[in-house]
């Protein structure tokens, strides 16, 4: 029989500051899930930021391709401010936001830093996991 450890192991949390505003994340399902899906819905957004898209746009009137664009950074914006509110605590997107002087584009790198880390986090863990299967894989043979 094989017993599964869950003791030890690679940290599975991160802390992450800006402004007054901290948290220790735990990258949990719950995490992970939203962590997932506002990562699929940016990503979205700033491919529709591409060169190809908005050449697209060129062919529209000054006033709708500002319509779209004011649109988009809108909507990326509220997206990023509720993920940061609801990890950091209400008015933490906000906060944020005006830490990075008004810029969408910069709240998007805050939150793909978080995502950096879920991923280094992840990778240690599935390295460890492998690290200790196999020896005790080894172990077990002698």
């Amino acid at each position: 029989m094989t017993a599964i450890n869950l003791a030890g192991g690679p940290q599975e949390f991160a802390e992450f500051k800006f402004g007054e505003n901290k948290a220790k994340l735990y990258f949990n399902d719950e995490l992970n899930l939203e962590i997932a899906n506002t990562r699929l819905s940016i990503g979205k957004k700033l491919d529709a930021l591409d060169e190809k898209k908005t050449a697209e746009l060129d062919k529209k009137s000054v006033k709708e391709q500002r319509k779209y664009l004011i649109g988009l950074y809108k909507d990326l914006r509220d997206e990023l401010s509720a993920f940061f509110d609801e990890q950091f605590g209400e008015g933490a997107g906000d906060d944020l936001y005006r830490l990075t002087n008004k810029s969408t584009e910069r709240m998007a790198a805050a939150f793909f830093m978080i995502v950096k880390e879920y991923d280094e986090l992840r990778d240690q863990r599935d390295s460890y996991i492998d690290t200790y299967y196999k020896s005790r894989k080894a172990t077990k043979k002698k």
